[in-house]
């Protein structure tokens, strides 16, 4: 499992994702943005920073693109879209889509490091860190005899 609350790498790609973004605050940006990315064509890397990150580039771009279309598109009776952020409306080479049911904290009030479900990007992703694996934890049992070899000096 990867540590989404770690600091991210120094990496090529990692600096693209901090880099400037303009939201879609209205539906017709949206569409406008997701018709151009659908258009695109050429090689995407379509990740999921939560998980691995992909060797190559998708070979079903469009699928990808109209799953997180459709996971937008679930709120379209809002009056806004705010789901989803691109470097370049006019000719895209990152974009973050966001999760609209799982935005509370993006703000940063939670404390917790909200980040996109999907990002569709030219550059080559690279993994978040690895959560560190936890101390086994010890039973009950092994606790009492722990205690009961214990020296009560």
């Amino acid at each position: 499992m990867r540590d989404t609350n770690a600091p991210l790498p120094d990496t090529a790609f990692w600096r693209a994702y901090g880099g400037k973004f303009s939201g879609t605050l209205t539906w017709e940006q949206f569409d406008a943005l997701f018709a151009r990315l659908d258009a695109a064509g050429g090689n995407w890397f379509v990740f999921d920073p939560a998980g691995d990150a992909p060797d190559c580039h998708t070979t079903d771009f469009t699928a990808a693109l109209n799953e997180a279309r459709d996971c937008v598109e679930q709120v379209r009776g809002r009056s806004y879209c705010g789901a989803v952020f691109a470097d370049d409306f006019e000719a895209p080479g990152f974009v973050k889509v966001f999760d609209p049911y799982k935005m509370g904290g993006v703000c940063g009030g939670s404390g917790e490091r909200v980040l996109p479900r999907w990002i569709f990007s030219r550059l080559a992703p690279d993994p978040l860190p690895l959560l560190p694996e936890a101390p086994a934890a010890r039973g009950i049992l092994a606790r009492l005899i722990g205690q009961a070899g214990a020296d009560p000096r």
